[in-house]
């Protein structure tokens, strides 16, 4: 039996343990790119959902507006002096509704995602790993303005929408009077 020099097999076994930690390492490196990727897609899953929370509430804005409007023309039309109504008025309003009509039974739906702008976005989460991470603390700062504004034009909105409706009511109410007394 032959006996390998002590010296040998020393250096083999510290060559051994380097190519075990080196290995170790690029393990590791590979469990924080692949966590990493997971928590991106998290994020970007998480910012979709805000998206489109946030898309609902200014729909549900935006009919109330346009009940505000709807409202405001109403009485507009009860304060005006004419008795009849005017037929070009009426053809308006109806191409206005049939246009709005239009546009809001459109056939894309707000929860489908452009497959472009998806996969653009997916190239650019690739190429720059950090960028989004510096950028979604400033998107939520932006996203925290935003919703306080909204939530002040809101509290704004059912002021104006509560005042309004009783002073339409009023003047129905008061035209209705001005009617019926001969």
């Amino acid at each position: 039996m032959e006996a390998t020099p002590p010296a040998n097999n020393s250096n083999s076994n510290s060559n051994n343990d380097m190519d075990d930690i080196q290995y170790l390492l690029h393990l590791e490196a590979i469990k924080r790119y692949k966590d990493d990727e997971k928590e991106m897609h998290r994020q970007v899953e998480e910012q979709a959902r805000i998206y489109m929370d946030a898309k609902r509430e200014y729909q549900r804005e935006y009919a109330r507006l346009a009940n505000l409007n709807k409202q405001l023309l109403l009485s507009d039309a009860l304060q005006a002096p004419q008795t009849q109504i005017n037929d070009t008025q009426v053809d308006d309003t109806i191409r206005k509704l049939s246009t709005s009509s239009a546009i809001l039974s459109r056939t894309s739906r707000p929860t489908e995602l452009d497959v472009r702008v998806l996969e653009e976005c997916k190239e650019q989460l690739q190429r720059q790993h950090c960028k989004p991470r510096d950028q979604l603390a400033q998107y939520q700062r932006n996203f925290a303005e935003n919703r306080e504004t909204l939530k002040s034009v809101c509290s704004t909105l059912d002021n104006v929408e509560k005042n309004f409706e009783k002073a339409t009511l009023v003047a129905m109410d008061q035209y209705i009077k001005e009617m019926q007394t001969p």
